[in-house]
């Protein structure tokens, strides 16, 4: 039987040096590339020096951190500093082949670590009672764009993100990093039903705000609100019939010049900026 995992010297006696692609930390990685699986262990891939030091900092529960051998060896100050940090919270940890580790990055120049995170998992109907503005994601598919839209909700929250069926996963890996740490702060939730999740919203005080490129009407037609809920739409299709049928609000953002559109997460940016001036 082939040994998967050595005791990695000079290290804390736990640490193992993993060589083996079939080591059940690789293999588990590996799969978390799938949505499914993500969703069933309820675990996440946060990759980088910096995000793992944010994530740390924020409270953010690991299973476990896999660091590649020329990382653990790099005598720079922040690294050594970070493993210290890892050791200190009792995050367990492991050394991992290099060539081995960069069959499991997903980042082009890696940085030699990866953590696998768990979620949280906040409660909608708490949401809704404990916060007064709310962006509900209908159906964007760009990893990109969420990411970008929970990084300005963090920045101009208290805001929470909600994520509609067949929306792009929170927690896909472009996300994660596009977010910039802010996927540790913000809440996100999925919705089931946009239209008993806007019913709900109703019930909750809710003004309900889509944003679309063909209305008259813009932010200085929304008046005196308790809460809001910010509807971004598909890149390609923008918000969904049924969601603008069920809005209370339909607003345009004013262009003054030829662009006949904007970029969903730039146009998430502006709408999060100016309804947040609303609520204060």
């Amino acid at each position: 039987m082939i040994s998967i995992s050595t005791k990695y010297k000079n290290k804390r006696d736990d640490v193992m040096l993993i060589k083996s692609k079939d080591n059940q930390k690789i293999k588990l990685v590996r799969s978390l590339e799938n949505k499914k699986i993500r969703d069933t262990h309820n675990l996440y891939v946060v990759e980088s020096v910096k995000l793992i030091e944010e994530a740390i900092k924020e409270n953010v529960s690991f299973e476990f951190i896999l660091i590649s051998e020329s990382l653990s060896n790099n005598n720079k100050k922040d690294i050594p500093n970070l493993i210290k940090y890892i050791d200190e919270k009792k995050v367990e940890y492991h050394i991992v082949d290099n060539n081995l580790f960069k069959e499991i990055s997903s980042t082009v120049t890696s940085q030699g670590i990866i953590g696998i995170a768990k979620k949280t998992k906040p409660n909608i109907e708490s949401i809704m009672k404990n916060y007064n503005f709310m962006v509900f994601c209908d159906k964007l598919q760009d990893p990109g764009n969420l990411g970008t839209i929970i990084r300005t909700a963090d920045a101009f929250g208290p805001c929470a993100i909600v994520l509609s069926q067949c929306c792009v996963d929170a927690y896909n890996d472009k996300t994660v990093r596009a977010c910039a740490g802010a996927i540790f702060r913000v809440p996100i939730v999925e919705a089931g039903n946009s239209h008993d999740f806007i019913k709900d919203l109703h019930s909750n005080e809710f003004t309900v705000v889509s944003t679309v490129v063909d209305s008259s009407k813009s932010f200085d037609d929304i008046k005196n609100p308790k809460k809001i809920c910010l509807v971004i739409g598909n890149e390609g299709n923008g918000v969904s019939e049924e969601v603008k049928e069920l809005s209370d609000e339909c607003i345009t953002i004013e262009m003054t010049g030829q662009t006949e559109s904007l970029n969903a997460s730039i146009a998430a940016a502006i709408s999060i900026y100016e309804i947040r001036k609303k609520l204060l």
